[in-house]
């Protein structure tokens, strides 16, 4: 079972696509990504590990704290790009899109 060590949850600034990417446990790492095509309207995906992450009973609650970091981390980064101009709503209807990598 994995140990659940410090998250490293930057960004590089040279991908636009890229929200948050982090460790929610030694083998596994969640991505947060940004999709905008001119011809669809922007999504939200949430790479989650291909197998499910196993955890200690006694690690539940850092493991689930790596999850909400990283999930948080990229609510920030969508924030700072809504307010850069980088990311502007269209009207149409935004989706987020959940599936395993």
């Amino acid at each position: 079972m994995g140990i659940v060590g410090p998250v490293n949850n930057s960004v590089s600034r040279d991908s636009d696509r890229f929200l948050a990417v982090g460790a929610v446990s030694q083998s596994d790492r969640l991505e947060i990504e940004l999709v905008q095509r001119p011809d669809t309207p922007a999504a939200i995906l949430i790479k989650w590990p291909p197998q499910p992450t196993v955890t200690d009973p006694a690690k539940l609650t850092a493991t689930i704290a790596a999850i909400v970091r990283v999930l948080g981390t990229a609510q920030i980064e969508l924030a700072a790009r809504r307010a850069s101009g980088k990311f502007k709503r269209r009207r149409q209807t935004h989706e987020v899109v959940l599936r395993r990598s």
